[in-house]
C-alpha cells in the first residue's frame, strides 16, 4: 500500500473573501492512478456528459456552469468519502472544523442555512458519490481524507500582523493540511504528497522540520519548478513532500485539493455577495480578486457608514 495525497489553494491573490487550503489523501496499490482507475466517472481534460472533472479547479470553473461543475466534482467526492452530504452550507463547514462562532462575526455568515448543493442536481451528486466509491474499491484504493481550511480575511489580517509576512501567513493555514495529510500516512507506510507551490518560495525545508519535528527532513531537490523532500519517519515509513509549479497537473489528489478548495472560496464569496446586495441595490458581485474587487469597495463606499461594516473583517490589508 502507498498513500498518495496532494495540497491546493484557491483565494491568494484577491483583496475579498477567504483564502481557502484544500487537501485529499488516497491509499492504494503501488503505482495505481485515480485518474485511470476513475477514468468512467471522472474527466481529466474536459466536462464529459455523465462525468465529473478533476483537474486545475480554474479550469473546472470556466464557462457560464462553472461553478455548477465545480459543485458535482466536490460534493461528489464528499459524498464518496463520507457516505453522505450534509443538508446546509453551515453544516458542512461544521463538518469541515470550521469555527462557527468566530465566522458569524461577520454579519454575511450569519445565516448558512441555504442547501449545501446549491446549482448541481442533488440526485446526480448522491449517486455519483456512490458509483466514485464503488470504483475506488474495485481498483483496491481508499479515500483517506478530504478536506478544507479556510482563512477569512478578520484571520488573515491578523496573520499579516503577527508575522508582517505574506508568505508566513499562507503557509499557516497550508501546514495545517499538510500535517493532517501527513498524519494520514500510518506508521512504517510510504507515501508521496504533491503540493502546489507557495507563490514563489523555493525552499521548505525548515518549515517542514517545523511541522515534524521527531521526523528527519531530507532535501532531495530545490528548483525554481520543484522543490522535494523526504520525510522519515520513526514508524519506518517514508513520504516523499513534493512543492511544484502546477501540481494539480502532477497528481490527482492535488487536483481534487484544488477544486474543493475553490468550490468552499466561491459559496463563501457568493454569501458575502448575497448579504451586501440584499442591502445595496444594484451592486454587481465581485469574484474579490484586485481591480473588481477595488471596483466594488468604490461601489459600496458610499453605504458603508450605514451598513457600519468592520473593515478589518471585510478587506485584506495585504
Amino acid at each position: 500500500m502507498r498513500i498518495l495525497a496532494g495540497v491546493d489553494e484557491a483565494g491568494l491573490g484577491p483583496i475579498l473573501g477567504p483564502l481557502v487550503v484544500g487537501g485529499a489523501a488516497l491509499a492504494g496499490p503501488e503505482g495505481a492512478d485515480p485518474w485511470t482507475a476513475l477514468r468512467p466517472l471522472v474527466a481529466r481534460e474536459r466536462k464529459e456528459k455523465g462525468k465529473v472533472r478533476v483537474a486545475d479547479s480554474k479550469k473546472v470553473h470556466q464557462g457560464p456552469h462553472g461553478l455548477r461543475a465545480l459543485e458535482e466534482t466536490a460534493l461528489a467526492f464528499w459524498a464518496c468519502r463520507h457516505g453522505d452530504l450534509p443538508a446546509t452550507l453551515g453544516d458542512w463547514l461544521g463538518q469541515l472544523g470550521v469555527d462557527l462562532a468566530a465566522l458569524a462575526r461577520c454579519p454575511w455568515y450569519e445565516d448558512l442555512s441555504q442547501p449545501l448543493v446549491h446549482v448541481a442536481d442533488d440526485g446526480f451528486v448522491r449517486l455519483h458519490g456512490e458509483r466514485l466509491a464503488r470504483g475506488l474499491r474495485e481498483h483496491g484504493i481508499a479515500m483517506l481524507d478530504l478536506t478544507a481550511r479556510p482563512v477569512d480575511v478578520e484571520e488573515w489580517n491578523a496573520l499579516i500582523a503577527a508575522t508582517d509576512n505574506k508568505s508566513k501567513a499562507h503557509f499557516h493555514a497550508y501546514g495545517e493540511v499538510l500535517t493532517r495529510l501527513l498524519d494520514a500516512v500510518p506508521a512504517g507506510v510510504d507515501g508521496h504528497v504533491v503540493a502546489d507551490r507557495c507563490g514563489g518560495r523555493m525552499h521548505y525545508g525548515a518549515d517542514l522540520r517545523r511541522l515534524r519535528p521527531g521526523a528527519r527532513v531530507e532535501v532531495v531537490c530545490e528548483e525554481p519548478a520543484v522543490s522535494t523532500y523526504r520525510v522519515h519517519g520513526a514508524g519506518g515509513g517514508t513520504t516523499a513532500v513534493t512543492f511544484a509549479e502546477r501540481g494539480e497537473d502532477r497528481a490527482f489528489p492535488t487536483a481534487l485539493a484544488s477544486c474543493l478548495a475553490k468550490y468552499l472560496r466561491e459559496r463563501m464569496v457568493g454569501c458575502l455577495n448575497a448579504w451586501f446586495q440584499a442591502r445595496v441595490p444594484g451592486l454587481q458581485p465581485t469574484a474579490g480578486y484586485y481591480v473588481d474587487g477595488h471596483r466594488w469597495l468604490e461601489d459600496l463606499a458610499p453605504h458603508l457608514p450605514t451598513l457600519a461594516v468592520p473593515t478589518q473583517r471585510l478587506v485584506r490589508v495585504r
